[in-house]
């Protein structure tokens, strides 16, 4: 203890420079702390807004349905929306459907945007089971969609690609007489 004193005392001009050395190494060490930190702050985001797509099919009595939810808690950003049937391709699943009165449908797909815990009803067809004309409807209807398969190309606000989510309809055709 008595040599640092003695050399605080007689030498001012080292300590200086010590000590001007030590706040130098101390401000690269917090340089480079300060950019692990931003490093695992971006690694964090790319994992914790992560969307999750997921095709799903409803077939009830009195409600057909087919939507897309993201179960992710990351936006999902659409890029492409397919629903084939063989080597044919259309943009959405309205098209494959004969008009009629539907519930609600999704004619454009592509480009939008699905919140975190969101979803886009791409058909549904509601009625009563008591009214004929819907049940021949809702048969018919059944019957076209267990034809299709649906597939779903989509990002993260990122823009990295996540993977397809891919569905084929023929959940549809367990409800359908003869099958």
């Amino acid at each position: 203890m008595g040599k640092l004193v003695d050399l605080i005392r007689n030498h001012p001009e080292q300590v200086n420079a010590l000590t001007a050395l030590c706040a130098l190494f101390v401000s690269f060490l917090s340089i480079v702390l300060t950019f692990c930190a931003l490093w695992l702050q971006r690694r964090h985001n790319f994992k914790s807004l992560t969307p999750i797509a997921h095709i799903s099919a409803n077939d009830f009595e009195n409600l057909l349905e087919v939507k897309i939810r993201n179960y992710g808690i990351g936006p999902l950003l659409v890029e492409s929306f397919i629903a084939s049937r063989g080597a044919e391709e259309k943009h959405n699943i309205i098209d494959w459907m004969a008009s009629g009165n539907w519930t609600t449908f999704t004619k454009i797909v592509e480009g939008r945007c699905i919140p975190a815990g969101g979803q886009i009803i791409l058909v549904r067809l509601e009625g009563d089971v008591d009214d004929m004309a819907f049940t021949r409807r809702r048969d018919k209807v059944r019957r076209s969609l267990s034809e299709l398969t649906v597939s779903l190309k989509y990002k993260d606000i990122y823009d990295r690609r996540m993977p397809d989510a891919v569905r084929d309809l023929q959940w549809f055709k367990r409800n359908l007489a003869g099958n």
